[in-house]
């Protein structure tokens, strides 16, 4: 008895995570060409066209609005930052870093580095500029408000892509390595691993306790709590509109979303998702008949996927509810712990 006891609280603890927290993306900008990584300022957003060689600039209130060019002949951009009205930009293609006034009458990009081998994802903290060096297998930054600002090496990583920086953690994707890691800069450790086994992850973004981040070679992006311990990832956003995408910024609650081969920008409303959350935890999710013979009916269910585990924690049986229920005719008689959401409950079979 003791022993199962102790099997159904492994399994609870398992089975804790949130997985049904999703939010709905689609799309609010399309025909864009092949859009990367973005930057927002006010209602502005910044978007470098990878294939077109340049950057433009959209409405996120007036989406319907043409784009407009901001600058071109940057070279495959791909990771853009923004500081007192200068945007930086890393051109993938060129091995190097440039910037551009954007007060300028006619904006043009000037190069502040060169000689660096694949840079993408860029992120400021102060003057201090962060660049993943996808090709150098490491992350470096420079300090922007110096004449002649000098690459100073961060960490060593596997092909990095995009970078998100935390209080003082860097996290980062390595997507050749199929994995998201992070580097404390308050320590003198190496990186250390999060997750892995992605599908060619890219973009990275960061809301409330949850990263954000496209899975470009699976369609989709996910998402990770970084407060919590040995979290899993867990889907963050659902659409039918992604194909491949690879950038994401976040204003606010809304969490916005570069598809690159789609052509598109998608949006999704984060705080709507916090609310219908909330709606889940306040209604009382309930199973009858227990004990269940064939059937069992599921009341106010925080999700439509289901696992059920057996008693030393195996997953017999997983799916999604059809009309509120689940056959559970294929299972042999005995107790059960059934997973839905965040919700967890024993039942028995008959």
């Amino acid at each position: 008895m003791k022993k199962q006891l102790y099997l159904l609280v492994l399994v609870l603890l398992l089975a804790g995570h949130k997985l049904y927290s999703q939010a709905s993306a689609n799309v609010l900008i399309d025909n864009l060409g092949t859009p990367n990584p973005m930057v927002i300022d006010g209602n502005t957003m910044y978007i470098g066209i990878y294939y077109l060689d340049k950057v433009v600039k959209v409405n996120i209130d007036d989406p319907g609005a043409a784009p407009v060019d901001v600058v071109t002949g940057v070279n495959r951009p791909y990771g853009l930052a923004l500081k007192d009205n200068i945007l930086y930009v890393s051109e993938f293609g060129a091995g190097r870093l440039s910037k551009v006034d954007l007060a300028a009458a006619h904006p043009s990009p000037q190069v502040i580095l060169g000689g660096i081998s694949s840079p993408l994802g860029l992120e400021f903290v102060g003057n201090e500029l962060y660049m993943a060096l996808e090709g150098d297998n490491k992350i470096s930054k420079i300090d922007v408000s110096q004449p002649n600002p000098q690459l100073i090496d961060v960490v060593s990583a596997q092909s990095p892509f995009e970078i998100e920086i935390i209080n003082n953690v860097i996290y980062f994707t390595e997507r050749f390595e199929g994995r998201l890691s992070k580097f404390d800069m308050t320590t003198s450790t190496g990186p250390t691993t999060i997750a892995q086994g992605l599908s060619y992850p890219s973009g990275l973004a960061f809301h409330g306790k949850d990263l954000f981040i496209c899975e470009a070679g699976a369609s989709k992006v996910s998402k990770i709590n970084i407060t919590q311990p040995n979290s899993t990832v867990s889907i963050g956003l659902v659409s039918t509109g992604f194909d491949y995408p690879s950038g994401l910024a976040v204003k606010e609650n809304i969490i916005y979303v570069t598809d690159f081969f789609a052509g598109s920008v998608l949006k999704a409303d984060l705080a709507a998702l916090s609310v219908s959350d909330q709606k889940n935890r306040d209604r009382k999710t309930s199973i009858y008949p227990n004990p269940a013979k064939e059937t069992l009916k599921v009341m106010n269910a925080p999700s439509q996927d289901y696992k059920i585990f057996g008693m030393i924690g195996n997953l017999v049986l997983s799916g999604k509810l059809e009309r509120d229920s689940i056959d559970v005719s294929p299972l042999t008689k005995g107790a059960y712990i059934i997973q839905i959401g965040d919700v967890i409950k024993k039942f028995i079979k008959n």
